[in-house]
């Protein structure tokens, strides 16, 4: 399921992003200032991280950036010719298109990440992955605290203690190899 954002929206941040940005490559500004004039492509525009090679996108960069300046991929091709992307785009008003705009902290910007395309999927895998190392990192630590427990009945000649440390760990063990098969399925 792709998020909607309205083309409000999309026109606010391309007039923020021409006023704060100064381009690497100046002819990428018409691409923007012919998007914000035709209502009809802000609609079909939609806000990326990812290249989709098989859908046409832009990809426009500030002077701050490390990527090129201007990029725009179509039908599996690459140019960095801006006249091709607005060609295109007056071809084809009501084609998709996807831009990916790169400049320093767009990570960090909300102003920028609330208008992604973010699929919900991609969001549960990365949480189900971080839901995986949380309990891999929990047993580790668990086993560290456990071993340096063990240490000090030993320090401390406790053979009860001990023994009662080293069944919790060979408990944790067999739990982390049951987690390495169950991750290995």
């Amino acid at each position: 399921m792709k998020k909607w954002v309205s083309a409000t929206e999309k026109s606010q941040f391309i007039k923020w992003f021409l006023d704060q940005h100064r381009l690497k490559q100046k002819e990428a500004r018409m691409v923007l200032e012919y998007i914000l004039k035709h209502h009809r492509l802000l609609e079909n525009i939609s806000f990326t991280e990812k290249i989709q090679l098989k859908e046409k996108t832009i990809v426009i960069s500030s002077i701050y950036s490390d990527e090129p300046g201007f990029v725009y991929y179509y039908n599996q091709r690459k140019s960095e010719d801006v006249s091709k992307a607005l060609g295109d785009m007056m071809a084809n008003p009501s084609a998709q298109f996807y831009i990916i705009f790169n400049f320093f902290g767009n990570m960090r910007n909300n102003r920028y990440t609330q208008l992604l395309e973010t699929v919900i999927e991609d969001k549960f895998k990365r949480y189900k992955q971080f839901q995986k190392y949380s309990s891999e990192a929990d047993i580790i630590i668990e086993m560290s605290i456990l071993r340096k427990q063990i240490d000090d009945a030993l320090d401390q000649r406790d053979e009860t203690i001990f023994k009662q440390l080293v069944e919790k760990l060979k408990e944790l063990r067999q739990e982390q190899e049951r987690f390495e098969r169950k991750q290995q399925v």
